[in-house]
């Protein structure tokens, strides 16, 4: 195995040289490039062994300082670099100035070094290492072009190119500071930014972008915390939070300047941050563009959003381009399936061809996945399983996670990986310790996409938001090992909270965001507005921890001028959900602080949680009206009916969610609750059925703990109201109703069917566990309580008591007039008894 040769004077190691390889052990690990301090064995530092090494040397890299131009180690490595390198031995020679004091002009360094090289100084180690990083992609593409073909492969795009250029060359505009290119994850966002650079002249084929990533949830702040993670250096004693957002504008364009002078280019992997899921690009984004155009300093940011940009903000900020990619056409899809194939040396005929592109919906990674297939197994495979295509997209990241079905080394990790936004490999490894097997399934993980890279030099881990979010749904619980290990860091972090110098920026996030949550006492200079936004929607998903998200929300507004609106805004808009849940009167003052459609939302939100179905529908409907398109909404509005029976109104808004994402649980229970329920003669029975069978199947793929509970609710219902099979809907409750003992809707569910077969034995025994959990008027689901009653009193006899608890019960028109039939159905028996 060849590596880097770090040639340099010891003098440089403490300020300089530690650093690099520091970030060159995450990127690459510590077999592949030779440090003295690392490499040889104390008191064997002999010229022999350094000659042995250097023979075993792909890069050589010369970090030039006055003390290494001085240094006879140094001259020897250099002249035997020189030799290997005249001998077609050594791929490359590296030189880097790391000394100020230092020109390329000086005369200690030999001459066909400074007429062969462009030797200048770099004065920021982790830009030094970024450099190296880049040289060795070169060796590798040179020594195997295969690996240069697929890591270069790009087809089609030509007309987002073409607006790319033609942006790049207008006379009539200054050069563009940031390129914006939004669409689907995997769609190619950014292959073709890097392509438009490359083709701009602005990068190399080889060049590898610093890269960080920001959530809806940052701002500002999170961005200039990035850049002096990457290299780029904050004064420690800078207060952010303090900071108005112009002071912060003017610290960000210093940092993106020094990136700029190191001749990088940034890459910002972005999901809500800079653009919004309403389109609009944030102020503090373009006030920056802006500054930064004024300072003529060029292409510096590029950025891969989740949304599409809004036309009135670029008109706003010239400095700032943007395009949309979208699928890719259906000759673009079998160009690259073409090209690619022919990479993997796949002999496909014309038959096989335009059979399997076919298939494909536009996304290049799903057409990567098809090619490895065939090439891993073969075209006849793949045509006996077709649903390995048609399921790419849609059951990705569930068919890819359930290779580790019964691995709990996996699922703990994937588990432990979730619990961060990004992990480095340095706290990672602190948790995971020497476990060759976790090692080991991180690479997988990687090889496999489970997991992304990020950083300067890849030294952050990350899951694929996909992959996160579905194992953040399954509620997988994380190993009691890994648990005790990271109260153990958080609680050391708290102690000496006032060291973080030493830490990185994963670190810093994390543990902070755990401190803030277990209520610890940190100073306001270490925090910024998003990790109090990020533990209070931890806090706020709980579901029983609303009144600390008031709190923490209480406690970062009183610093509200200071803030980027757009999260004072979002940390408001969960300040009022908790009030909601608390039902607590302070809703009404705080939410007026909230304007749009989020304002009539909140209150629909507040409605429903302290009983008033009809003004939470009106308000939802308001909100829906101000934007049709409102997800959140439709979802509440779903519920709300549902909850009041009005089946028939929720079903195109339930139907409309489902198909929005099939892989939502509460969305495929809410859509079956209309189609089961519902008296609407727009679906014939047999149609009904048939969705619904859809429906349980779907249920039913989804690992999570509550996708099971409601999988097991829809099975009854299914043998209830499709069968009328009330004897196997029995069976399924003994068998596994236990398995659910506090789940409301496994218990009226459960109720319904012993309602059905008159057995009030069990009903009154389902009622009891009912009331014990919903016996208080607090209780969201008291009114559930309150109904049954009302059924077990009318079975008993009690037709009086149970129609006084009728005209008690805040329920709508429709929900009464359900509970009254059943009502009249037991006092019709009643009567017939007596007679």
């Amino acid at each position: 195995m060849k590596r880097v040769f770090l040639s340099h004077s010891s003098a440089d190691k403490g300020f300089y040289i530690e650093n690099v390889v520091k970030n060159l052990t995450k990127l690459i690990g510590p077999d592949k490039f030779i440090y003295d301090a690392k490499t040889f064995e104390e008191g064997q530092e002999t010229a022999q062994e350094i000659t042995r090494w250097l023979e075993n040397t792909e890069i050589f890299v010369l970090f030039i300082s006055d003390t290494a131009l001085d240094s006879e180690w140094v001259k020897k490595e250099i002249l035997e670099a020189k030799d290997l390198l005249d001998k077609n031995e050594l791929s490359k020679i590296y030189p880097i100035i790391i000394d100020n004091s230092i020109t390329h002009e000086d005369p200690r360094i030999p001459d066909w070094l400074r007429r062969t090289y462009n030797i200048r100084y770099i004065s920021q180690s982790g830009v030094a290492a970024r450099k190296i990083h880049n040289r060795l992609i070169e060796v590798i593409w040179e020594k195997h072009p295969n690996i240069k073909q697929k890591s270069t492969l790009f087809v089609g795009r030509n007309s987002l190119i073409n607006n790319i250029e033609e942006r790049m060359d207008s006379y009539e505009k200054s050069i563009p500071t940031t390129l914006i290119a939004s669409g689907l994850k995997d769609i190619g966002r950014r292959s073709l930014l890097r392509r438009s650079l490359i083709k701009s002249s602005l990068i190399s084929e080889s060049y590898h972008m610093p890269s960080i990533s920001l959530d809806a949830h940052q701002s500002i702040e999170d961005f200039i915390l990035f850049l002096n993670d990457i290299g780029h250096e904050l004064d420690e004693k800078t207060n952010l939070i303090t900071l108005s957002q112009n002071e912060k504008v003017k610290i960000a364009v210093r940092m993106l300047k020094e990136l700029k002078s190191s001749k990088d280019i940034l890459l910002i992997i972005d999901e809500g941050a800079i653009v919004s899921p309403t389109r609009k690009i944030n102020d503090w984004f373009i006030t920056l563009n802006n500054k930064l155009s004024e300072e003529y300093i060029g292409m510096t940011m590029c950025v891969v959003s989740k949304y599409r940009t809004n036309f009135n903000d670029l008109s706003k900020a010239e400095s700032i381009h943007s395009i949309h990619v979208p699928e890719l056409t259906v000759n673009e899809r079998n160009g690259l399936f073409t090209r690619y194939s022919r990479l993997l040396e796949l002999h496909l005929g014309k038959e096989d061809n335009r059979f399997v592109t076919t298939f494909f919906s536009g996304l290049p990674t799903e057409i990567i996945f098809i090619a490895d297939y065939i090439k891993s197994n073969s075209i006849e495979q793949l045509k006996r399983n077709t649903a390995i295509i048609t399921d790419f997209s849609d059951s990705r990241v569930s068919n890819i996670i359930s290779y580790y079905d019964g691995n709990n080394e996996a699922h703990n990790l994937l588990s432990l990986i979730a619990t961060f936004d990004f992990v480095s490999y340095s706290m990672l490894n602190e948790i995971i310790a020497d476990s060759e097997e976790y090692h080991m399934l991180i690479e997988e993980f990687l090889t496999k996409g489970i997991c992304e890279n990020l950083g300067i030099n890849n030294e952050y881990l990350c899951l694929n938001s996909a992959i996160k979010n579905y194992i953040q749904r399954q509620k997988l619980d994380l190993d009691e090992e890994f648990k005790k290990s990271l109260e153990k860091h958080v609680k050391a972090f708290v102690d000496n909270y006032d060291e973080t110098a030493d830490k990185d920026v994963s670190d810093i996030f994390f543990s902070l965001r755990k401190a803030i949550i277990g209520n610890h006492n940190i100073d306001n200079r270490f925090l910024i507005p998003s990790h109090y936004l990020k533990s209070m929607k931890e806090l706020y998903d709980k579901r029983d921890k609303d009144q600390d998200v008031v709190n923490l929300a209480d406690r970062i507004l009183n610093n509200e001028e200071f803030m980027d609106a757009h999260i004072a805004r979002e940390i408001r808009f969960f300040l009022c959900s908790s009030l909601a849940r608390l039902k607590d009167e302070r809703f009404k003052m705080e939410v007026q602080k909230i304007k749009g459609p989020e304002h009539s939302f909140l209150f629909g939100f507040y409605y429903r949680h302290v009983g008033r179905d009809t003004d939470a529908i009106n308000s939802l409907l308001k909100a829906l009206e101000e934007r049709p398109n409102f997800g959140r909404a439709k979802r509440e509005l779903v519920l709300v009916y549902n909850n009041i029976e009005e089946y028939d109104k929720a079903l195109n808004l339930a139907k409309d969610n489902y198909e929005s994402n099939k892989n939502n649980e509460y969305h495929i229970q809410a859509y079956f609750q209309c189609l089961s329920y519902g008296k609407s003669e727009k679906l014939t029975l047999e149609e009904k059925r048939e969705r619904v069978k859809t429906l349980l199947s779907d249920i039913k793929r989804i690992d999570s703990e509550k996708a099971k509970s409601m999988s097991l609710v829809m099975n009854i219902q299914y043998k209830v109201y499709f069968d009328e099979d009330l004897l196997t809907a029995e069976q399924l409750i003994e068998d596994m109703a236990y398995l659910y003992p506090k789940d409301i809707f496994v218990l009226l569910s459960t109720f319904d069917v012993y309602e059905k077969l008159n057995n009030l034995n069990k009903m009154k025994e389902i009622l009891e566990k009912i009331r014990s959990l919903h016996g208080n008027h607090k209780s969201k689901y008291h009114r559930d309580y309150l109904k049954s009653l009302a059924v077990v009193k009318a079975a008993e006899g009690n037709i009086t008591e149970a129609e006084n608890l009728l005209k008690k019960i805040n329920i709508s028109e429709n929900g009464k007039s359900i509970l009254k039939h059943k009502i009249d159905k037991y006092s019709n028996k009643k009567k017939m008894d007596i007679n």
